[in-house]
């Protein structure tokens, strides 16, 4: 096993690898495995996070962001886990992938506390007549400018497009896919609106002359399109991932989603 608790035993790495300069306060990266790499862009910083590589040849991005990354991670074996720029974090939030699946969040997005998100279940479920497994762990892909509110659980093989909101206290169930500009709630969600977008600016220091200032907004910038040749084939470039080495991964992430950064890639 290997533990980084701060910069300067990042250098003793012997058998993983962190990438970038970090910066970390009261934050705890454990490998037990190998060939692991977190991957760390300027103006990361991790605070009070826990991050768990369990087995090999798993990625870890973290793009830069204004906000502190204060996360509850584990990835085991053969996986990935890409975070945007700028998005939102609310702690605590608990992410699973394992099952050599990948998590993919997109920018902008807002994500609150005590949100769960993982890419399989604890245990297996069989059928009793066949004895097939029918739980299979599937990856999770969020897009850009995504509002999750609070205690939301995001399960197995869940597609979320760009622009889309859940409502507090929401449980998004297995494979479901959430189409972008809309809002979803409920145990498990229901679509509430189509057609709709949010912006982040915070309502709750508002006066009344702001409220009156924000009752319309004309630019269409929140709204997403399929776009041929714009928007992923989301699947497709799951599968593909899957297939890569660690250092594959990273390239492949670096390429598809750093310098694409078209507006339509995650609609859905």
């Amino acid at each position: 096993m290997e533990e980084v608790t701060n910069n300067e035993q990042i250098s003793s790495l012997n058998d993983n690898k962190i990438i970038g300069n970090p910066i970390l306060e009261y934050s705890n990266i454990r490998f037990v495995g190998k060939n692991n790499i977190l991957f760390c862009e300027n103006n990361v910083k991790l605070g009070n996070c826990n991050i768990l590589f369990k087995g090999n040849n798993s990625l870890i991005y973290l793009s830069s962001s204004k906000s502190t990354y204060s996360l509850n991670m584990q990835v085991v074996h053969d996986s990935v886990i890409f975070i945007g720029k700028n998005n939102d974090l609310i702690p605590p939030i608990f992410i699973n992938v394992q099952e050599h699946q990948n998590l993919i969040i997109g920018d902008d997005c807002s994500i609150g506390s005590n949100t769960n998100i993982r890419t399989g279940d604890a245990h297996i479920i069989y059928d009793g007549e066949s004895k097939v497994r029918l739980n299979m762990g599937s990856s999770v892909i969020i897009g850009d400018h995504v509002w999750l509110g609070h205690q939301i659980y995001v399960d197995k093989g869940v597609i979320i497009g760009s622009g889309a909101i859940v409502e507090n206290n929401s449980h998004v169930p297995s494979n479901a896919t959430l189409k972008s500009n809309a809002i979803y709630s409920g145990n498990p969600i229901n679509l509430k609106k189509s057609d709709v977008f949010f912006t982040k600016d915070y309502v709750a220091n508002f006066t009344k002359e702001d409220s009156k200032d924000f009752n319309t907004y004309s630019s269409r910038i929140f709204l997403y399109n399929n776009v041929p040749g714009e928007t992923l084939e989301i699947k497709k470039v799951d599968s593909l991932l899957s297939n890569f080495d660690v250092n594959e991964k990273l390239d492949f992430i670096q390429k598809l989603f750093i310098q694409n950064k078209k507006h339509n890639r995650f609609f859905i």
